[in-house]
This record gives structure tokens, C-alpha cells and sequence, in this order.
């Protein structure tokens, strides 16, 4: 059962699957045409492994370092890749070769992968140019080992900057000694030292010495620890590992406030059974809509999540930069105390110095101080030189390496995948479609809908077709077979009733009650009946079009006096079937239906034939068919599908259940095939069989005046 309701659906909705899947192939297919061929420029490069530390080492400690993990070094070198300055410095270049491309472009054409587990990184660009792929793939490598280079290689730069600026000091201070000396001399002539005092300035030389290297260290250690802090500022200690988002329960019950406002809205605006429909400036509607309004403004100032939990954990990189900087720092404190000790050290020769005779403990001093500026400016100028070597070591060292150059390849279009998944996911989207619309479609569609929106048993269900008049068109057979399930259950309803008048009714305009009726009558009358059809529809009158008859006379003429029931009957091409049509419109219809001819009328003309079918106006527009029907007592309510619920039909059943009216049972009319379980097996069973009809010799009516004439 379950399978024949989705059948059903998919079966109702099949053009729109049809469609569907129909306009997403060709959107495919239009996609692989107009799509023009790209091309791949690759160029693949390698990161040199075991990078020493950056920068000069002035002593032992700085050989110790920490290694980052390969793919998350990897991954920061596909962020400079990508990073503003290398793209910006590539459509500089490739704007010097004649291409015109901006960052932003080149960055939507370019991607990085870094191969898992090796230190080789593949730079991609796409364009639809083969020589444009190639030219722009060779200038972002150029450019992204340039900026590569320049962060690896600005430590040494540095540290050779800053021997550079001490070497100078030390040559100015080696200079000013000499000069010194060479005053002093020229001045009290030469001096003998003997050997004690050769042995106090050779001590307090060596001392010097000690001092210079120990300040030297402690310089380089303070600019270290200075530059380490600056980067550690700009790190956060701590960064957050993982988040927990969860729905926000306030925001939860808002969104089912403002449903279950809609829902009501939409049953106060569309009507549904045992409710009227309301128009929107309905007093109650209003009040709905300004609590809507509310919950809305209320649900926009909610967020929908919020972060439940938040896990912190260390910054790797800031965990770094600490223990470089705590490095350096102690390296700091340390030569620096080395530096005081040193200092001590001189004060106290110098002191020892100062009981010597005047003259030569002056030229020792000199003599020290020139040797001590002599061997520091000798130390400064070998530390020059090994920072140069150093530096150019580097720069080989840490440079990126090329290993393949930059080659094209045809990028692929994957045209055939593209239109297979088309083939296969169109199809399922139009059935999800399909259901989606049918869940939420509340029109009646089935018997089972009619009889809940109803409450009436459904006698029969008519099925849509464009030839439906059986007086007038040859109809299909399954059209026949439905106006006979309506005849047996209106035998079966009406055998132990003595009343066999039937007023077809409807709600709701265009329901299709005239041409039932019509045919109602049309298959009664095959099936041997005597039967009178009566247009009562003194609105719009259709009855003596669809038989082709004159309607100068009918019932109007005869609930006015102006003509008799046998001047109002007129024949039809169907045997044991008389027409009454409804006879010039009125002015006032509803006073000729409640008037005492018209009860004396319905009396009167069920006395001649079996069955008395009547056709009637609109029930929600006008009372026409509550008054017909209280002077028939019977009637039979016909309601279209595909039609939206309005709360009309409740509307119509209350009033005639109001005044005794005895409701028979619904007909649907136009329902769909794929709808109803027993067209589908006719069509599959029984369609093309020969049905012979049997013909019956009675006479349609009773005798009366207008035959003994």
C-alpha cells in the first residue's frame, strides 16, 4: 500500500521529474560546450632539510634550536605562496610580460598542495591560455622564493649589520690608543718598564681582553633577547583548540512559536472545516499578524547558536618564540655577569697599578689599552668574515630548490562524469521535489480526502478527461463505468426511500455540477430508468446547451403560470430522458423557488418518472440550492479535486443538514488517474473490453396530458 501511494506521487509529478532532469542535462551539456579548455601551469619545489639557526653564533648556546612539524611548515609555506606580497610582486612581473592579471585574480587561479610527508610543495595555476598558464606559474615560484629568501636570510643579514656596527667603534677606539701612546711618548720620551711592571700590563691586557669579549657577548645576547621579546608580544599565548556550537533554545522555541502562528494565519485566511474563512483585514487576522510581527522582530535579535564550550590550548608558535626568548635571555644575564666579573677584575689591576711611578704606570695603561683595542678590533674584523661566509652559505642552504619547472597540462573537464551525475541526481531532486510538493499540498486529490474534508461517503470518483458530457461527446469507457458506480450506490441509497428526487449541489463554482447532473441523468435513463432532468439554475442556466434544446419555455414559465408541466417537458436523443430547462432567467429566482408552486412542482413531476435530477447554482454564492433542496429533500454534493480547502463546503453541509436535508454522498469530480486505486486497475484490466448495453422498452414517463395529445 505504501508503494502505491509513492507511485502515485511520483506518477502525478512525472512531467516535473521529466523536466527536471531534462533541463539539467542540457544545463550540463550547455556547460561542456561553452566551457573553454584550461590549462595547467606546475612548477614543484623543494625545501631544503635540516635549516641551521638563523644569525651568527657569538656563542655555543645559540647552536640549540627547535624543529617545526614537516606538514605544518609545509602548510605555512603555501600561505607565503598565496600571501598578498607574492601575488602582488607576480602581476608586477607578469604585467612587465604584457599579461594584465590582478592579485585577486591570480589568486582564484592558483592553489597549493603540499605532498603529504615530503618537503616538495606543487604550485597549480589554471587559465584557458597554455603559454598564460606556463608564464604565470614560473612568476609566483620566482617571486615566492624571492620572499622565501628574504624571511630566512634577514637574521644573518642582521647579525652581519651589527658586527658591522661594532667593528667600527672598535677600529675608532684602536685608533684613539695610538694616538694616545704616541702623545705620551712624544711627550716624556721613552720610558724603561722593568719586568714587574711588563707583568702587571701584560696581567691587566689579558684582563681587558676578557672584558671586551665578555661585553661583545653580552651585546649580541641583549639584542637577541630584545628582538625575541618584540616577536613574543605579538603572539597570543594561547589559542583556542576546539569549539562546541549547540542551538540556542530561546531561538528553538521562537521558530515554533512563529509556525505554529503561520499555521493558524494560514487556516484563518484559507478556511478549514468547522471554521470560516477570514479575509486579511479581519480583526482577528490583524491581531494574528502583530503577534507575528513581534516573534519575527524578537527572532532576528536571537542568534540560532552559541558556543557551549571552548577548549584552550598553548600557542606551538608562541611556545617557540618563549623559548627562543628564554634563551637568549639567560644568555643575557649570564654574559652579563661575565662582563661585571671581567670589569672587577680590571678595577682591581688598575688599582694595583696606581702605586707605580707616575710616568710608568701611565705608559701601561696606554699600552694595555692600545693592545686591548688592537686584539678587539682584530676579533670584531674575523666575526665580520665569518658572518659574510655564513651568509652566503646560508643563502644556498636555505633557498627553495626547483625540481621540475613550470609544464602545462590540459586541465580535465570531466564532461561525461559531469552529465552521468546529471542522469542520476536530476531524477532523485525531482522526486524529493515531487514529494516536498505533495506534503505539503493540501488540496483534496483522493476519495479518502473528500470524504474527510466532506464527511460524506464518496458515491463515486469522476475522472478528468476532455471529453466528460456523455450527451454530447463519445466518452471514454472508464467515464461510463464511473456514472455506473453512482447509479447502484444511489439504487442501493434510495430503494428503501420513497423519494426519488436528487439535487446535485456544490460549494463552489466550476465544480463541475451541471455536467454531472447531466450525465447523472444520461446513465440512469441507459440503465432503463424513467428520469427528468430539471435545470433549477436560474443564474446561469447550461442544461438546454448541452442537449441542444430551446429554452423559451421552462421552469420559470411554469412556476409563473405562464406555462404547464407538459409545455415544459422537452424531448432529448436519450431514450427514457426529459428535459425542464430553466426558461427565461428572472429577476427575483430565489422568490420563485421558496414559492407554493415550486413544492407543487417538485410534487408534481416526481409522479412521472423514477428519478428527478436537478441542477442548482452555486451553494456558497447563492441560497438557490438550499431552497431547492428543502422542497426535493434529497441531495448529492459534488466537489472538484485539486482544489484548496476554504471552508465553503463546511459552510453549505451546515445549512442543508440545518433545514432536514438528507445528503446522499459526495461525487469527485476531475480526479486524476494516478489518484484513484480503481482507475488504475481498470486501465490495466479491463480498458478495450466491449461493454454491450442493454435497452429497455419502458417509456420514460409516466402517461400524462401532453402524450394522450
Amino acid at each position: 500500500m505504501e508503494f502505491w501511494r509513492y507511485y502515485r506521487v511520483i506518477r502525478r509529478r512525472r512531467w516535473l521529474i521529466l523536466l527536471g532532469t531534462l533541463a539539467a542535462v542540457l544545463m550540463v551539456v550547455y556547460w561542456n560546450y561553452t566551457t573553454p579548455t584550461m590549462y595547467i601551469g606546475k612548477t614543484t619545489l623543494m625545501e631544503p632539510k635540516g635549516q641551521t639557526q638563523d644569525g651568527v653564533p657569538l656563542f655555543q648556546s645559540q647552536m640549540m634550536g627547535t624543529m617545526l612539524d614537516p606538514q605544518l611548515q609545509l602548510s605555512n609555506l603555501g600561505n607565503i605562496a598565496t600571501s598578498q606580497k607574492v601575488l602582488s610582486n607576480a602581476a608586477q612581473s607578469l604585467a612587465e610580460l604584457g599579461l594584465k592579471m590582478d592579485p585577486e585574480d591570480i589568486l582564484a587561479a592558483t592553489s597549493v598542495h603540499p605532498e603529504r610527508d615530503t618537503n616538495i610543495l606543487a604550485i597549480e595555476v589554471t587559465l584557458p591560455d597554455e603559454q598564460e598558464a606556463k608564464v604565470a606559474a614560473d612568476a609566483i615560484a620566482t617571486e615566492f622564493k624571492k620572499t622565501y629568501d628574504e624571511l630566512n636570510n634577514q637574521a644573518l643579514k642582521d647579525s652581519r649589520n651589527f658586527i658591522e656596527g661594532q667593528i667600527n667603534s672598535t677600529r675608532n677606539a684602536m685608533v684613539k690608543a695610538q694616538d694616545a701612546l704616541r702623545r705620551y711618548k712624544e711627550q716624556n720620551g721613552v720610558v724603561e718598564i722593568n719586568q714587574q711592571l711588563a707583568d702587571s700590563v701584560q696581567n691587566l691586557y689579558l684582563a681587558q681582553t676578557n672584558a671586551n669579549q665578555a661585553q661583545i657577548n653580552h651585546e649580541a645576547a641583549a639584542s637577541r633577547a630584545m628582538k625575541a621579546a618584540t616577536e613574543l608580544a605579538k603572539l597570543p599565548e594561547s589559542q583556542i583548540a576546539g569549539t562546541s556550537i549547540s542551538r540556542n533554545p530561546i531561538w528553538e522555541r521562537l521558530s515554533e512559536s512563529l509556525t505554529d502562528l503561520e499555521t493558524k494565519k494560514a487556516a484563518m485566511l484559507n478556511g478549514v472545516p468547522g471554521q470560516p474563512r477570514r479575509g486579511p483585514n479581519h480583526p482577528e487576522v490583524v491581531a494574528l499578524q502583530a503577534q507575528i510581527n513581534d516573534v519575527k522582530d524578537q527572532l532576528s535579535k536571537t542568534k540560532s547558536d552559541y558556543i557551549a564550550s571552548t577548549q584552550q590550548a598553548k600557542n606551538p608558535v608562541w611556545q617557540t618564540a618563549y623559548g627562543n626568548w628564554f634563551q637568549a635571555k639567560v644568555e643575557d644575564v649570564a654574559t652579563g655577569a661575565q662582563a661585571a666579573a671581567a670589569e672587577n677584575v680590571i678595577k682591581k689591576m688598575k688599582s694595583e697599578m696606581s702605586q707605580l711611578p707616575a710616568k710608568e704606570a701611565e705608559l701601561a695603561k696606554l699600552q694595555v689599552d692600545l693592545k686591548a683595542a688592537t686584539d678587539t678590533y682584530s676579533l670584531m674584523k674575523s666575526k665580520l668574515d665569518e658572518a659574510k661566509i655564513r651568509e652566503n652559505q646560508g643563502s644556498s642552504e636555505v633557498a627553495l630548490r626547483t625540481i621540475d619547472p613550470a609544464h602545462v597540462t590540459e586541465a580535465h573537464n570531466n564532461g561525461l562524469l559531469k552529465l552521468a551525475l546529471a542522469l542520476v541526481l536530476a531524477p532523485l531532486m525531482g522526486i524529493g521535489v515531487a514529494f516536498l510538493l505533495h506534503y505539503t499540498d493540501n488540496t483534496v486529490k483522493t476519495a479518502a480526502d473528500a470524504e474527510k474534508l466532506l464527511g460524506l461517503p464518496v458515491l463515486t470518483a469522476i475522472p478528468g478527461s476532455k471529453a466528460h458530457s456523455l450527451p454530447r461527446q463519445h466518452c471514454p469507457e472508464i467515464m461510463d463505468v464511473a456514472y455506473q458506480m453512482l447509479t447502484s450506490n444511489l439504487w442501493v441509497a434510495t430503494q428503501n426511500q420513497a423519494d426519488n428526487g436528487i439535487v446535485m449541489v456544490s460549494a463552489e463554482p466550476d465544480a463541475g455540477r451541471s455536467v454531472n447532473a447531466s450525465n447523472l441523468a444520461v446513465a440512469l435513463a441507459r440503465e432503463g430508468a424513467k428520469v427528468i432532468l430539471v435545470d433549477a439554475d436560474l443564474r446561469k442556466p447550461t442544461q438546454h446547451l448541452i442537449f441542444g434544446v430551446d429554452n423559451k419555455v421552462g421552469l420559470t414559465n411554469v412556476l409563473s403560470g405562464g406555462a404547464t408541466l407538459e409545455d415544459a417537458l422537452a424531448l432529448t436523443r436519450v431514450q427514457g430522458l426529459l428535459l425542464i430547462p430553466a426558461g427565461p432567467v428572472p429577476d427575483n429566482p430565489v422568490k420563485l423557488l421558496r414559492s407554493p408552486e415550486m413544492k407543487e412542482f417538485v410534487d408534481q413531476v416526481k409522479e412521472f418518472a423514477d428519478f428527478v435530477v436537478f441542477d442548482t447554482p452555486a451553494g456558497v454564492t447563492f441560497p438557490d440550492p438550499v431552497l431547492v433542496a428543502s422542497q426535493v429533500g434529497s441531495a448529492v454534493v459534488v466537489h472538484s479535486a485539486g482544489r484548496v480547502p476554504r471552508g465553503s463546503e463546511a459552510e453549505l453541509r451546515q445549512r442543508l443538514e440545518s433545514i432536514g436535508v438528507r445528503l446522499i454522498g459526495a461525487v469527485l469530480n476531475k480526479v486524476r488517474r494516478e489518484d484513484s486505486s480503481s482507475f488504475f486497475h481498470y486501465h490495466r484490466s479491463y480498458e478495450g473490453v466491449v461493454m454491450p448495453q442493454l435497452t429497455s422498452g419502458k417509456k420514460a414517463i409516466k402517461s400524462g396530458p401532453r402524450d394522450q395529445a
